[in-house]
C-alpha cells in the first residue's frame, strides 16, 4: 500500500513536518508519482518510522540509528547489548541519586522540627577544602580534586568546618570545602590525595542550626555570636553531661530556604566530643 505524507503523518498520530525530518535524515525514502506529482510512502516506511522510535526510546542517539542500517543481525546484538550495559550504569547511578535525594529529605524533616541535639557516632568522611577563613584555595591539585568531588559523586555535601586548633587560640574560624562519605569513594572512582583530609568517625553532639544565608548578613556578626548561633545548644549541651570537644567541628548544609521573607541556612552541625574523665586521663 501506498501513504501520501498526510496519510502516513495520521496513522503514525506524527506531524508531517517529522515524517519530512526522517525523510531528511534519512530513515526512510519517499517515491514520486511522476503523473499526479505526489510523494508516496510505502510499507517500509510505516515499519522504519515505528522501529525509529522505539530505538530512540531505548536511548540509541540519531548518529547510531543511522549506522544501525546497514548492520547484520549479530552487529544489532552487539549494538543492544551494550545500550543494556550503558542502562545499567544510568539505573545504578539514578539510584544512588535518589538516595541522595532521601537523606536530603530526612535531613530537611528535622530542620523544619528544629529538634533537640543528640548524641550519635559521625559518619566517617573525606573532605576538600576551598576556603580557610577569608582566604581562597586554589591550587591546581586542589582545584582538580574539587572538580572531581563535584563532577563524580551525586552524594557530595557542601561543609562548614571549624578546625579546633583555631578554637583553642579563641578564634571562631569558618572552613568551607565539599565532603563525600568514605563508604562512596571506592564507588564513585575517587582517591585521595595531599589536598583531601580524613575525618574520622567519632562520637558526637548533633544538631540542625540556621543561620543567615547571605554572606553580607554572616559576616556582621562577632565571633563569639556565631559560635552561639551554630553550636551554643551543642556546647550547652556538653556543659550539662561534662563533655568537651574532641576534634575540628564540621556541619553539613541541608538547605536553603525562604524564612520570613529572608534567606537562611540549614546545616547539620557535628561537634566531636569526648567526656571530661576521659579528656583529664589523656
Amino acid at each position: 500500500m501506498k501513504y501520501k505524507i498526510g496519510e502516513l503523518a495520521k496513522l503514525l498520530n506524527i506531524s508531517t513536518n517529522t515524517v519530512r525530518r526522517y525523510e531528511n535524515q534519512g530513515y526512510i525514502h519517499a517515491v514520486r508519482n511522476e503523473d499526479s506529482g505526489y510523494r508516496y510512502y510505502d510499507e517500509d516506511g510505516v515499519f522504519d518510522i515505528t522501529n525509529i522510535r522505539l530505538l530512540r526510546k531505548y536511548g540509541f542517539p540519531h548518529e547510531k540509528l543511522l549506522e544501525m542500517q546497514s548492520y547484520t543481525i549479530q552487529e544489532e546484538i552487539a549494538a543492544y547489548q551494550e545500550r543494556m550495559q550503558q542502562m545499567d550504569k544510568e539505573i545504578a547511578y539514578m539510584t544512588y541519586v535518589r538516595h541522595r535525594i532521601k537523606d536530603d529529605v530526612l535531613l530537611m524533616q528535622k530542620a523544619a522540627q528544629m529538634i533537640d541535639v543528640y548524641e550519635k557516632d559521625c559518619v566517617e568522611q573525606i573532605y576538600v577544602l576551598y576556603k580557610e577563613g577569608g582566604k581562597l584555595l586554589q591550587e591546581v591539585g586542589r582545584l582538580k580534586k574539587i572538580e572531581e568531588f563535584l563532577y563524580q559523586s551525586p552524594e557530595v555535601q557542601h561543609i562548614y568546618l571549624i578546625p579546633q586548633k583555631e578554637l583553642e587560640q579563641g578564634r571562631f574560624t569558618i572552613c568551607n570545602g565539599w565532603s563525600v562519605k568514605d563508604m562512596h569513594m571506592e564507588k564513585y572512582s575517587m582517591t585521595e590525595n595531599e589536598y583531601t583530609v580524613r575525618y574520622r568517625q567519632k562520637p558526637s553532639i548533633m544538631g540542625i542550626v540556621k543561620i543567615p544565608a547571605t554572606l553580607e548578613e554572616l559576616s556582621g556578626y562577632e565571633e563569639e555570636t556565631l559560635k552561639q548561633l551554630m553550636i551554643g545548644r551543642h556546647l550547652q549541651y556538653m556543659k550539662e553531661h561534662h563533655m568537651c570537644i574532641n576534634g575540628d567541628i564540621i556541619g553539613v548544609i541541608v538547605s536553603k530556604a525562604v524564612e520570613n521573607g529572608k534567606p537562611v541556612m540549614y546545616l547539620l552541625m557535628s561537634v566531636p566530643i569526648v567526656s571530661d574523665v576521659e579528656q583529664n586521663i589523656v
